[in-house]
Formats: C-alpha cells, structure tokens, sequence
C-alpha cells in the first residue's frame, strides 16, 4: 500500500465549518478525507493521523419526545417523564420531587411506552440531512440508556436500590426488556433514515470516586441488554460509541465483551493504563491532556510527546480537545502524522 509522507503543506486550511457552540473547524489539507482516517480507527488499522472526536458530524434526533423534552423549553419525554430547564447547569434534569415510578414491579400501570416508528423521521430528516457530508463522519446519539433511564422514572437512590434488591429485579428486568426494545427500534429508523457510520449509546455507570455498582450486578442486570443492542447494530452495519461518565474502570472489560467500538470515558480514568492492559483489543479510547491556550510553546511540545508515548503511541485514539484551537489541532496532527511515518516504516502500522 503506498501512501504520502508528511508535508507541511497538509495543514493549509482547505474548509472552514462551524462545530459546538459556533466555534470554526478549520480542515487541513489532509491526503484522505477525515471520514476514511476514523473508520481505518474503527476497522482496527492505523489511522494517518490521531484523529478528533469533534471531528465528527453530531445530529440528535429531533423527533425524538425525549430530545424535545431536553431541551430549553422542558416537556413530557415518551416514558411520559417531565424534564424542565436548569440554566444554572446549562441542561435538562427531571422535575423532582414526584419519581414517576413509585414501585418499580408496577411501573407498566404509569408509564408509556415509546415507539421509534412512529415518530415524525419524514421532519427530522428534512431538517437535518444537510448537515451530512460525503468526506465526514455522521454520528446519531441515544441519551438516556438503560440506568439513567431507570433513574429517570425513579430517581436516583429508588434507581440504586431497585437494582440489587432481589424483590424488586423482576420488575427492573422488565422494563430494561421494554427499554431495550425500544432503543433497538430507534438504531433501525437511524439506519433507515440518515444512515450513519456510528452511533452513540449513553449510560453513566460511575460516580466521581467509584463505579456505581459492581461487577457482578453489571453483569446480572444490564450485561445481557447492552450486548443485545450493540450486536443489533452492528448487524445494521453501524459502529457505536459508549457514552460512561464516572469512574469506570473496572467496567472497561464489560464494555469490550458488550462489544462497543469505542468509549468516551472521562479523563478521572486512566485511559493510558487502560489501554496497555487491553491492547490486543480493537477497542478504541478516547482521551487527551490537560491542554491551555496559556501553555507556552515549549510545554505544548512536552505535553505532545507524553501524550504520543503513553497513549498515542500508535496513533489508535481519539484525541477528546477542542478541534476548533488550531494550535492543539495542528500540534497533534503534526506529531500523529509524522508518528505515523515511523510506524509504516518501521513495519508496525496496521493497513
């Protein structure tokens, strides 16, 4: 396979694009598109360079009652759960004091049942498929998987307890049945309607200090329906991501036998120890250092080179800063392309 060596010409700016927050992306002139680097990432090869997450295209749908719910003006989710704004947090919690669900073996008799095929995909088709672009990643996102949805009908600490006690797993196991479903409906009309190359499952599983559960009771209660879901897709031809927040570690092994292709843990994991430990995996992690526009140019080069030592050794990750700070986007590029030089040379890149 012949490929391009690294030329400075490849970061002069050949678009210009609006990310989060309306913030520039400007896109080098790279010898593939950025599409093709990131599924070389998902399809276990060596990308060209270290690629963003950011870099990929980002849609909610929008005919979905619990995005709608979500957003700035609240709403009845289609659990029939009512979320309201925060502003003081910049999102979206369910309205609190009254846990729709008060006993969890009995929660058919007050909750809905949503159903993805009957949305409105015509409208958010319509509205959104021009941000799909042939050279760029398209990725749909779920919110709301199978514990912080049993935490969003019965409040956290109801969610917790129903989750190990034995009287109440029955009733739990019932509705991750019914939330599996319906989650495995929604994948298909993505896959009917827009297509995308990824898609997102979003489940916090962790706290600030610890997993919030164990291994076992992973396991037992929601082992089984992740796995299920993530083969759903994957027979639709789509990779999915892993949205964990917390500290998960103990849970990376879970992740990987449940079959995720990559995972956007937070940095309070230590996702360079990780991947040395599961590096015969495919399993993709995203992760950078702690990056300031203040640094100066001596310490952006030291923090570049500890990164591509002790994770981005190989060029397999997904680099979670700002794509839209082209100093941190160029000094990446350049020392994952230059890395990826090396690599190929030396025998090691995987094409």
């Amino acid at each position: 396979m012949s490929y391009e060596k690294y030329s400075a010409d490849e970061l002069e700016v050949k678009e210009v694009t609006k990310g989060f927050g309306g913030r520039e992306i400007k896109w080098f002139n790279t010898p593939i598109t950025s599409k093709e680097n990131i599924l070389r990432l998902y399809q276990g090869k060596t990308p060209m360079w270290i690629p963003f997450s950011g870099e990929m295209t980002n849609v909610k749908a929008d005919c979905d009652p619990e995005n709608q719910a979500r957003g700035m003006n609240g709403g009845i989710d289609g659990w029939g759960v009512e979320w309201e704004w925060v502003p003081s947090a910049g999102g979206a919690m369910v309205k609190p004091g009254n846990p729709k669900v008060q006993d969890i073996d009995k929660w058919e008799e007050v909750l809905t049942v949503p159903h993805p095929e009957e949305w409105d995909w015509q409208g958010c088709y319509d509205r959104n498929i021009s941000k799909k672009a042939d050279d760029k990643i398209f990725e749909m996102t779920v919110g709301s998987c199978l514990y912080e949805r049993l935490i969003a009908v019965m409040d956290y600490a109801n969610a917790a307890v129903a989750l190990i006690d034995d009287d109440q797993k029955e009733g739990v196991h019932r509705f991750f049945r019914a939330v599996t479903d319906a989650r495995k409906e929604y994948y298909t009309q993505m896959k009917k309607w827009f297509n995308p190359e990824v898609v997102n499952f979003n489940d916090d599983w962790g706290t600030q200090r610890a997993e919030a559960f164990s291994v076992e009771t992973a396991k037992e209660m929601l082992v089984p329906y992740v796995k299920e879901t993530v083969e759903h897709v994957h027979s639709l031809g789509m990779y999915i991501d892993l949205h964990s927040c917390g500290f998960v570690e103990n849970f990376v092994p879970l992740f990987i036998e449940e079959g995720f292709d990559s995972w956007g843990g937070q940095p309070l994991n230590d996702k360079a120890k990780l991947k040395k430990m599961y590096a015969g995996e495919k399993f993709v992690f995203s992760h950078c250092f702690d990056y300031s526009p203040d640094m100066s140019d001596e310490e952006l080069a030291a923090a570049v080179a500890k990164y591509m030592e002790e994770i981005g050794y190989d060029n397999r990750v997904f680099c979670t800063g700002a794509i839209a700070d082209e100093r941190l986007h160029k000094a990446i590029y350049v020392a994952s392309r230059m890395n990826y030089d090396r690599l190929v040379a030396e025998g090691k890149a995987i094409l």
